[in-house]
């Protein structure tokens, strides 16, 4: 017999006050949604920033993006904003800047929430962004070839996941692989038009007949381009020894003298890579960073990064260059957006992050967002619909409870009692906050192949108890099944229980933490026993460490029994039978504990995963 529960929360507003301090996974949990639906209905009038005009038509593309976001995607674990956007803005700090072509979109933002005088509040530097652009030039400017007359450009990309990412989590979240942009161009890219929290963003482009609006720059190009360039950053640099020297002319022929020197080396430089790369000027560019006019005075190889006359044993990666088109600039002034260019923040790590990336892979209608601009007679007549529905449902299957959990819980004298029986295998423990790892994942129900029930599954993940109630007893015998996969790594992180008394959600007063970890080869393991327990003095405060008897990692499952005795000021801590610590004065005998966790936050390896099962706690 299964049960089936659906939750959904939506708790609107900028700001709400509750009566008692909410935890973690309460935010993570909860759909803030929008400060504000905006149901835009088109521009009015035109805009004009510097000396670009943006058209009726184009605001109007923006309240249409507007729409689409808002529909494809209720901000969970943060509150979001929609804020319409042009660009590019002449600055003295991006001279570059007056070689973009006119851009105009929308730029969505998540703020994280935290608890704060009582209330659920932004964190105002979290800000998260979600963009989507017409004419935004994706990619890193090449600042030293770069003018307003034309803008070069290359496409740095980032490692989206850590090496340890599961095969899993990739499938499931790699834009480059997703069917739904097979037909598109994507990257992992380390530069964007966002301020900041934005270090990489994945982009997906849309652009007429899914062929790049770009011109490859070929070897050839890029480096005759450096050279014309050097030329002008000599004269800038001689202009600005003048104005610096104030008529000291003892100063202005000094420096002129080294800055001609450097000059001479650069344009060195640039005939020595036009002889290196002789037979390859006609293939397509590519650079692994950024360089500059010192670069080549300093006579190193803008493709290798090393010196020019050098071999390098292995070469950096290469990203692909490209500049804007002739006609582009004046393109982009017209009604008709020349691309569409969406880019997204977001890590694993990060519930609320990852709620709003599988929102956008998931929901967002890119095929008609294209079809509308580029193909509108596919769509004509046709309203927006995302993909599925935003609204946040989370459907939770109930099993039916093992036989041990039903005695268990009819039994007076047990307190509280988990087999995770009534979790499916592959789900998240009901009943208990499962934090999401750096890699995306969380602890879920397993099976054992040659033992009996469910455990949950232990790997870089951190588990905390919701369903406690609380506090625990004043005496109390807790204990649990632990089981340290095989060839668990020596020197891994091991499994930490906390028993604490928290003043507030994650704000431990005192607290006892016991660490296991498995040794190897058939040794036995390491207990790291911590306490904090300061008022009134006199109690246990300090690290200790002891064995832990036959937890090894040689076995198909190296399991054992973790007990731990309050009894008034006692503490006792027992591995399996044998009792390993005992501390007569330990605990205030009036403390009363009312929080309880597993973590094992920074394991990645396959082998290093621990799984736990059977917690009682019984009244003493």
């Amino acid at each position: 017999m299964k049960k089936v529960i659906i939750l959904c929360c939506i708790l609107p507003g900028l700001a709400t006050s509750f009566a008692q301090p909410i935890s973690r996974q309460t935010i993570e949990d909860s759909v803030f949604g929008w400060r504000k639906l905006y149901h835009l209905k088109g521009a009015t009038e035109s805009k004009k920033m510097d000396n670009r005009v943006y058209s009726i038509a184009q605001l109007s593309v923006c309240d249409s993006l507007t729409n689409w976001m808002q529909a494809s995607y209720i901000p969970k674990g943060g509150i979001g904003d929609v804020r319409k956007v042009i660009f590019p803005k002449a600055s003295v700090y991006s001279l570059y800047n007056i070689g973009l072509p006119q851009g105009f979109g929308v730029t969505s933002f998540l703020w994280s929430m935290e608890w704060k005088n009582d209330k659920i509040v932004p964190i105002q530097e979290t800000e998260i962004p979600w963009g989507i652009a017409a004419n935004e030039v994706p990619g890193m400017s090449i600042n030293m070839l770069s003018t307003e007359k034309q803008y070069y450009f290359f496409m740095e990309e980032g490692e989206r996941f850590f090496d340890v990412t599961s095969e899993e989590i990739r499938k499931k979240y790699e834009i480059k692989t997703l069917p739904q942009f097979k037909k598109y161009t994507t990257w992992h890219l380390t530069s964007s038009r966002y301020d900041r929290n934005a270090g990489l963003v994945d982009a997906v482009l849309l652009c007429k007949n899914n062929q790049l609006p770009f011109i490859p720059v070929s070897i050839g190009e890029l480096i005759q381009q450096t050279g014309v360039m050097i030329q002008v950053k000599h004269e800038q640099e001689k202009k600005k020894i003048i104005e610096k020297a104030q008529g000291n002319q003892r100063d202005i022929d000094y420096f002129t003298k080294y800055e001609n020197e450097k000059f001479e080396k650069a344009k060195a430089s640039v005939t020595k890579l036009l002889e290196k790369y002789k037979a390859r000027l006609a293939d397509h560019a590519g650079l692994h960073a950024n360089y500059d006019y010192i670069d080549l005075a300093n006579g190193y190889d803008i493709f290798t990064r090393s010196q020019i006359e050098e071999s390098p044993n292995s070469l950096p990666q290469l990203f692909p260059v490209y500049k804007l088109a002739p006609n582009t600039y004046e393109l982009c002034k017209k009604d008709q957006p020349q691309w569409i260019l969406a880019t997204w923040s977001w890590v694993t790590s990060e519930a609320n992050e990852l709620y709003m990336h599988e929102s956008i892979i998931n929901n967002f209608n890119f095929d008609y967002v294209y079809n509308f601009f580029f193909d509108p007679g596919k769509v004509k007549g046709q309203p927006y619909k995302p993909l599925r529905s935003p609204v946040y449902k989370e459907a939770i299957v109930v099993a039916t409870a093992s036989e041990a959990s039903k005695k268990n819980t009819t039994d007076k004298n047990i307190y509280f009692f988990e087999d995770f029986s009534t979790t499916g295998v592959g789900k998240k423990p009901i009943g208990w906050y499962a934090r999401s790892s750096i890699e995306g994942s969380t602890s879920v129900v397993a099976k054992l192949d040659g033992l009996e029930g469910n455990w949950a599954a232990m790997k870089g993940h951190y588990l905390s108890l919701n369903l406690l109630k609380k506090p625990l007893p004043q005496n109390f015998i807790l204990s649990y099944e632990l089981v340290a996969a095989q060839n668990f790594t020596w020197g891994a992180k091991g499994l930490t229980l906390k028993l604490a008394k928290e003043t507030t959600p994650g704000n431990a007063e005192s607290y006892l933490t016991l660490k296991l970890r498995p040794g190897s080869g058939g040794n036995d393991g390491e207990v790291t026993l911590e306490t904090k327990f300061p008022s009134p003095p006199g109690y246990s405060n300090g690290i200790r460490w002891y064995v832990a008897p036959g937890f090894s990692n040689n076995k198909k499952n190296n399991r054992i029994t973790v007990t731990i005795k309050k009894k008034d000021e006692m503490l006792q801590v027992f591995i399996d039978k044998t009792k390993i610590a005992e501390y007569e004065k330990a605990i205030p005998s009036a403390l009363l504990f009312n929080a309880i966790s597993f973590d094992c936050g920074g394991n990645s390896g396959e082998n290093d995963k621990f799984y736990i099962s059977n917690i009682t706690i019984a009244n003493d």
